[in-house]
């Protein structure tokens, strides 16, 4: 399972573009209702992790994580999500990756790092993060220990006069 959790980690990151620093092991966690601040965000056990299961759940989790721009102006927003096919021994999972174009005077670096802070609040683990070349990525695990899901929140101001926020959200493998 570790394995796996290191294999769906850098997969994620690969998508971003980056390479992985050498990170501890994720260690998903679910945090106690009274204690979590955004009950929203906490992935739900689903019955059997299907494609459609693994949709919902994962744009329910997506459509929260962009509640949370409130008055951000967002310019577009392209939504590529999709089933990621299986590669090598890995099994396929659905994955919910959103690009929001916003207003050039947003701060995509201080608003991925707010959201990732507000994820951790509510039960996600951090257990990786990229800040360099005006782009920032934060690594996330979250859920049921026997199936975690993973998140990917990024910033984009490596263009000037441009700011970019993603939401890339993973789920558990996919039963066949």
């Amino acid at each position: 399972m570790r394995t796996r959790l290191l294999a769906a980690a850098a997969l994620l990151l690969a998508l971003a573009g980056c390479t992985p620093t050498e990170a501890p092991a994720p260690t998903p966690t679910t945090a106690p209702t009274a204690t979590v601040l955004n009950p929203e965000l906490v992935p739900q056990a689903l019955p059997a992790v299907t494609e459609q299961t693994a949709a919902v759940e994962g744009t329910r989790i997506a459509d929260a994580v962009e509640a949370l721009l409130g008055d951000v102006e967002i310019l577009g927003v392209d939504d590529a999500s999709q089933v990621a096919p299986s590669v090598d021994d890995l099994p396929p999972y659905y994955v919910v990756y959103r690009t929001y174009t916003l207003d050039p005077a947003t701060d995509p670096l201080a608003l991925a790092q707010t959201i990732v802070a507000v994820l951790q609040k509510s039960g996600w683990s951090q257990y990786d993060a990229v800040n360099e070349g005006g782009v920032y990525l934060g690594a996330l695990s979250g859920g049921p220990d026997e199936t975690p899901w993973f998140a990917l929140i990024g910033g984009d101001a490596s263009v000037a006069g441009q700011s970019v926020f993603t939401i890339r959200i993973a789920s558990p493998d996919l039963l066949a």
